[in-house]
């Protein structure tokens, strides 16, 4: 917020956030100001001794004004700048009153000291009164007869002690009755109490005064203790105790010392050219454990304590020479010879201000001066200014003080406490800087100002803007606790832009921000505008949804537009919905004043489409040359509204497509697809004056559906021909048995369209005709030959043959493109010895060349033939060479048990092999093999059977294998010759019954096993088959 001073932190603990970099130059602010004359007894001071001081005042005063304005010229202009009306101050300033107000009546005050709980108040009588932050007497103490000169609380505010002109230092508990009094029979100046006074039992303090004495009072068993820590250099005007630090000024500076061990570390000397301490005292406050700040006049010195790292000698403390303000060293009383203390204090920054300090504070983000401004002959109103770390000024607020022309600069006295306040934006406590003013008739209380006091204080300057501005920065829930009505507030504003400003457009612009939802106060601005002829002012602002308005303000506002502005009115009948206004009073009021005006008869066609009337609005826009008319007629379907102007809607078409026969025509769809709101017969009737539309109406029926055009074959037919040539041919073909034949050639040949002639008369049969045609009018050989070979017609051929005689070109191509279909040599031979025809060469050679060509072809396809039947024939006989592994554990592929049992007692069982690889027991084969198990082989026996089943196996049972010859019978081979010639003839007659039961047992074998196959392979053979059955079904 301008002005306002920022409150954070507590104000009392360090302030890690201001830089404290060492310092060798003063603020920016370099003028100096004078101090004004003292009022008579505020000080207690003899009259003579008054008489001086005044005396002296006015000439610092006259001094301080002139170097002031010496330094810069513009001082008053600034000052004027400060107080002016436009500055927002940065302190909300409220005058204590209650108590304060009766005490103030009867004394004046002279000292001050302020706790967290409350206020202590010195006067010129002697009374201490100790008061609330409300203002209210709570305690009242009579310890001194004379004017009280300094206050101050204990850290805890239990204790108030105080210092007197009679002498008298005293300390009184607020709760109890526990209270010390001490007479130094000197006028006091100043008392510190020691950190945490209530709660120790040393009650240790520090006084002084005129004496120029500083006592240090330690309570012990029997009383209490003195010691002397400073003397002999003038009265101590100011003491200031915090942690292990004490702090004094005296006419020669300020000296810092160890609260415990009363070591003194540094003396700061004054500034040159300062007011003497009766004029304008020092202010010392601590800003934290190690940092003091020093007023001195219009100075203000930034000294901070450090620790020692090393004891060299390079690290002596380093004397400051006086009249300089860039120093980095520090003053020191100590002797050279004694030892250096381990801490020593470094002026961190020095500022200098164009007035003089009367009071100061510290906040952790600022240092507040109370400042006393006089202009040599009167005392201005004091200015509460905050300086921030950097020596800039942030706010100059001037007090509200009765009587200030009177006042000095010590009759003012500023202090500070803490108080916890709600803040409404963060929602929870927090702690906030207040200052306390004293003049010696009222106290003034200043807190900085919050954000409340910020918005109130640019209502009260007309600045609706930025107070609106904060109160949207805070929400509407703190807004709301503080008290605002941003409606109101926003309502207000508007009223102030148009009646103060004028500014009519500023306040609709702000409309949509400030009014939000609030249909009520919309109608009543609105309306407003309207009755101010502000209607295009508002127009662009005024809501057609949340809020919705009245529909007597929309109607009201289309009439004012009405009057005023025509094409504004056409445009906000396109952007509004038509619920809001009543359609029928506004195209009443229109449909008045319409007549010919073209933006009025647009509005009508709006305002009728709008409200979903679009069979109203389709005239207006057929008169208006609307380009969006046939849109609308597709999408509202409307085509049977104008179904007598189709002649209007060509004209339409061809204004908008620029010309008479546009390539491309808009009307033309609408007409072929809703044939049904426009039969063919009405739109061909109004069509007939426009030969192109009338085209593209019948092409397009064409295309969509031939029948549709059946009754209007011929006109098409023409309309080809006239138009569109390529599409001609594909249309007689398809509609030749539609149209006449005869009325279609004589409209081909009245434009001499001869392949369409050539068309129509094949279409009738006349072949040689139109042959004759291609022949004689076209002279295109490759025409007739297709056509020839198209028809198939032998004597079409020989008709080709005979006209092509002794007719060079005919016969060359003939040559070229019917070879093929007719013999060359017929073609070849009547040629007419000697004729000359021109590229009969070519034509022979590639008549040859495609012989040559062919014969080829079939040596190729022959040779590749015979190779595959060659590869075939040696794979199988390769196949039928392989030999198949078996030994006695091999496993029948039926019964999987071994082919041959080596048993002894195993009977033998004949084998059964196959050319794929499988082998199995003979007798396996026979009894799992059904009829169907296997394909049948075509073979037939080759020798007949004559012998029955039985007497084949009794013939064969003395054979070891199936397969091999009969053997000798061992009976033969061991008799003699006798019994050979015996036997030789039963044996005879046995070994030929044993060949014929072999033969007999292979040709069973062949029977029952050899003719049918593989059986597992036919296993396989089938459920393939059986697979891929199922999947075709699938």
């Amino acid at each position: 917020m301008p002005g306002q001073v920022p409150v954070e932190g507590d104000l009392h603990q360090d302030d890690s956030r201001i830089a404290t970099p060492r310092a060798d130059a003063c603020g920016s602010n370099t003028s100096q100001t004078d101090s004004p004359p003292q009022t008579p007894g505020a000080s207690g001071a003899s009259p003579k001794q008054v008489t001086e001081m005044d005396r002296q005042s006015h000439e610092l005063g006259t001094d301080h004004q002139k170097n002031r304005c010496e330094a810069s010229g513009d001082a008053d202009d600034t000052l004027s700048t400060a107080v002016s009306d436009s500055h927002e101050p940065a302190f909300h300033e409220t005058c204590l009153l209650a108590s304060v107000q009766d005490i103030m009546k009867k004394d004046s005050a002279s000292a001050m000291a302020v706790s967290r709980t409350h206020i202590a108040l010195g006067t010129q009588s002697g009374m201490i009164y100790v008061l609330s932050h409300s203002g209210h007497l709570e305690k009242g103490f009579r310890f001194h007869s004379a004017p009280v000169l300094d206050l101050v609380f204990d850290t805890s505010g239990e204790f108030v002690g105080s210092a007197g002109m009679d002498g008298i230092v005293a300390i009184a508990s607020l709760t109890t009755s526990e209270q010390y009094q001490f007479d130094h029979q000197r006028p006091m100046r100043t008392i510190a109490l020691e950190p945490h006074f209530a709660s120790r039992s040393s009650r240790a303090f520090v006084c002084g005064g005129m004496s120029g004495v500083l006592v240090y009072r330690e309570k012990r068993w029997f009383g209490y203790r003195d010691m002397v820590i400073h003397s002999d250099e003038g009265p101590i005007w100011t003491t200031a105790w915090r942690g292990h630090w004490l702090a004094w000024a005296t006419d020669r500076g300020v000296r810092v010392a160890n609260a415990t061990t009363h070591d003194m570390i540094t003396m700061i000397p004054t500034p040159q050219g300062s007011p003497r301490a009766e004029l304008a005292r020092c202010s010392l406050v601590w800003r934290d454990s190690h940092t003091l700040l020093i007023a001195h006049g219009d100075t203000i010195t930034v000294a901070s304590i450090k620790t020692r790292e090393s004891t060299t000698a390079d690290d002596e403390i380093r004397a400051v020479i006086p009249g300089m303000p860039t120093f980095a060293g520090l003053v020191t009383g100590l002797n050279r010879q004694a030892p250096e203390p381990s801490e020593y204090v470094e002026i961190t920054d020095i500022f200098q201000l164009d007035c003089v300090v009367a009071g100061m504070a510290c906040t952790p983000d600022y240092m507040a001066t109370l400042a006393y401004v006089s202009d040599g002959t009167a005392c201005q109103a004091p200015e509460l200014r905050c300086v921030n770390s950097q020596g800039e000024e942030l706010s100059s607020d001037v007090l509200e003080v009765v009587y200030e022309g009177r006042y000095r600069c010590n009759d003012f006295h500023m202090k500070m406490s803490v108080e916890w306040k709600y803040d409404p934006v963060v929602q929870q406590e927090t702690r906030r800087p207040v200052f306390y003013v004293a003049s010696p008739r009222q106290i003034s209380v200043l807190r900085p100002r919050d954000e409340r006091d910020h918005i109130e204080w640019l209502l009260e300057h007309d600045e609706y803007r930025r107070a609106l501005e904060a109160l949207e920065a805070l929400g509407s829930a703190p807004a709301k606790a503080m008290g605002f009505d941003v409606a109101a507030i926003g309502r207000e504003y508007l009223m102030y832009l148009i009646d103060e400003q004028d500014d009519y457009a500023g306040a609709a612009a702000l409309l949509p921000l400030l009014l939000r939802s609030d249909k009520a106060a919309w109608d009543s601005f609105v309306l407003l505008f309207l009755e101010r002829h502000q209607v295009e002012t508002i127009l662009p602002f005024i809501p057609t949804q949340d809020p919705e308005l009245s529909e007597v303000v929309y109607d009201l506002v289309l009439v004012h537009l009405l009057q005023e502005n025509q094409a504004l009115l056409l445009a906000t009948l396109t952007t509004w919905p038509s619920h809001l206004y009543s359609t029928q009073a506004v195209a009443a009021a229109i449909h008045d004043k319409a007549r010919n005006s073209r933006m009025l008869l647009e509005c009508l066609a709006q305002l009728y489409m709008a409200d979903r009337q679009p069979g109203k609005a389709l005239p207006y826009m057929i008169h208006l040359r609307d380009a969006s008319v046939f849109a609308l007629i597709r999408e509202h379907n409307l085509l049977i509204d104008v179904q007598h102007r189709i002649g209007t809607l060509v004209e339409l078409d061809q204004e908008l497509a620029g010309t008479s026969e546009p390539r491309h025509s808009v009307l033309m769809p609408l007409l072929v697809q809703y044939t049904h709101s426009i039969p063919i017969e009405r739109a061909m009737q109004q069509l007939q004056p426009y030969p192109w539309y009338e085209f593209l109406y019948l092409h397009a029926l064409f295309e969509r559906d031939a029948s549709l055009v059946t009754n209007y074959a011929l006109d098409l037919l023409r309309l080809y021909c006239r138009y569109d040539y390529a599409k001609l041919m594909p249309f007689l073909r398809s509609m030749s048995s539609v149209y006449s034949l005869k009325e279609a050639y004589a409209v081909c040949e009245a434009h001499n369209y001869v392949p369409e002639m050539v068309f129509l008369r094949g279409r009738s049969g006349d072949l040689r005709g139109a042959l004759q045609l291609i022949l004689e009018r076209l002279r295109d050989v490759e025409m007739a030959i297709e056509f020839v070979r198209q028809q198939d017609d032998s004597e079409l051929w020989e008709s080709l043959l005979a006209y092509s005689d002794n007719k060079p070109e005919f016969i060359r191509g003939l040559l070229e493109h019917a070879s093929g279909e007719i013999d060359p040599v017929r073609m070849i031979r009547p040629i007419r010895h000697g004729l000359i025809i021109p590229g009969l060469r070519s034509a022979l050679i590639k008549i040859f060349t495609n012989f040559h060509l062919q014969h080829s072809l079939f040596c190729g396809g022959l040779a590749v033939l015979e190779r595959d039947a060659h590869e075939r024939g040696m794979q199988y006989y390769a196949s039928l060479q392989t030999a198949l592994a078996c030994d006695a554990h091999t496993p029948c592929a039926m019964c999987h048990e071994p082919l041959l049992q080596l048993s002894e007692y195993a009977s033998y069982k004949p084998l059964v092999l196959y050319l794929c690889s499988h082998t199995a027991h003979r007798a396996c084969v026979t009894k799992t093999r059904p009829d169907s198990a296997c394909l049948r082989s075509s073979a037939y026996a080759a020798v007949p059977l004559h012998a029955t089943t039985t007497d084949m196996y009794n013939r064969s049972r003395a054979s070891t294998w199936f397969g091999s010859a009969p053997t000798e019978l061992t009976v033969a081979s061991h008799a003699t010759n006798d019994d050979k010639l015996k036997l030789s003839g039963k044996q005879a007659m046995l070994e030929r019954a044993d060949r014929d039961a072999w033969i007999e047992n292979r040709q069973l074998y062949r029977l029952d096993v050899g003719l049918h196959g593989c059986p597992i392979c036919a296993r396989a053979y089938r459920e393939r088959l059986s697979d891929e059955s199922c999947v075709d079904s699938l």
